[in-house]
């Protein structure tokens, strides 16, 4: 073949691997807004946000709300974790197993009492809003005297 004509078929080539090559990249930028515009079809349990919250008579937090392996207020459902007829939670499969395999993790400290206290029996109460830790009370009673203390 010439040198003429080879060049004119490499050139045509050219463009037309240009336009094909534009035409993906519209094409994939229209599928991946719709993708990103289209609402997510499964959810998950902690991907419902939680109530607001709201001043209240009782601080109690509800245990689906914690993750009991953080010891922290997330604020959304978290993934329920069953062990020995109860249910604790964990926000990820890491703290789904930790709950599972160690009681390390399913029991907290009553910081008026030192006592140890079954996470999903406790009343659980924000110790901090900034880091949304949390406390574990035996009950309502020690978290009132822990207060006035305070």
């Amino acid at each position: 073949m010439k040198p003429t004509i080879l060049k004119l078929l490499l050139f045509i080539l050219g463009i037309s691997l240009v336009q094909l090559s534009c035409q993906n990249s519209k094409k994939l930028a229209t599928e991946v807004t719709n993708a990103v515009s289209e609402p997510a079809v499964t959810k998950l349990p902690h991907d419902s946000p939680a109530p607001p919250l709201v001043a209240t008579t009782d601080p109690r937090l509800s245990t689906e709300l914690v993750c009991m392996v953080n010891d922290a207020f997330m604020g959304r459902k978290q993934f329920p974790v069953p062990v020995d007829n109860k249910i604790y939670y964990g926000c990820c499969e890491m703290c789904v197993d930790k709950l599972q395999n160690s009681d390390k993790y399913r029991y907290g400290i009553d910081p008026l009492t030192n006592e140890k206290v079954d996470k999903v029996e406790a009343y659980i109460v924000l110790a901090s809003e900034e880091t949304g830790a949390v406390y574990y009370f035996a009950n309502e009673e020690n978290y009132k005297k822990f207060i006035t203390i305070q």
